[in-house]
């Protein structure tokens, strides 16, 4: 039996598109824990971090998946908004340019630990402004990383995908599916 250490809505999803069995064991990560490095660095910390305290918590538990993501867009990285004010910003750091979203993942099976860091990279037409504020005071931006909601407010604004889908998403499906 897997277990994903995760709250995200999109992980789950993914796993359960991915025909994969699990169990959801969330617990309230303190992702301030871990100071802002370059894109690439900052995410792989913070995924280590929360296996860290997940393992503080439950140390026999094996099979067990942690994931985190963020968004960058001109090397500025890009967290969970935690206002409407933020995610108009963040929103408007994005529109018109090329995001790129960073997927980091440990895998933490019987007999190996796999960790990955997957990117893909979305390049984006001009947001509407009615759009923005709609999605923005729907507040389904919340517990985005940058406010990215590539299955709903985003879609119809990518022009290109470059990179897995699901990483953009959340969580590589494809790579994990290769160690399961």
């Amino acid at each position: 039996m897997l277990y994903l250490a995760s709250s995200s809505p999109s992980r789950v999803a993914l796993l359960k598109e991915a025909n994969i069995a699990f169990d959801q064991i969330i617990i309230d990560y303190d992702e301030n824990l871990v100071k802002k490095d370059n894109p690439n660095s900052y995410v792989q910390k913070i995924v280590l971090e929360k296996e860290r305290q997940f393992f503080a918590k439950y140390p026999d538990l094996k099979n067990v998946l942690f994931a985190d993501s963020i968004v960058c867009t001109q090397n500025i990285i890009l967290t969970k908004a935690k206002s409407d004010n933020e995610a108009f910003n963040m929103l408007n750091l994005q529109s018109g340019k090329s995001i790129s979203v960073l997927s980091a993942m440990i895998l933490v099976l019987e007999n190996k630990k796999i960790f990955n860091l997957s990117k893909c990279n979305l390049i984006l037409d001009k947001f509407d402004l009615k759009d923005m504020q709609e999605y923005i005071d729907s507040k389904l931006y919340q517990g985005k990383a940058g406010a990215v909601m590539c299955e709903g407010f985003h879609k119809k604004y990518i022009k290109k995908i470059i990179g897995h889908q699901s990483t953009a998403l959340g969580l590589n499906i494809e790579l994990l599916k290769a160690f399961l």
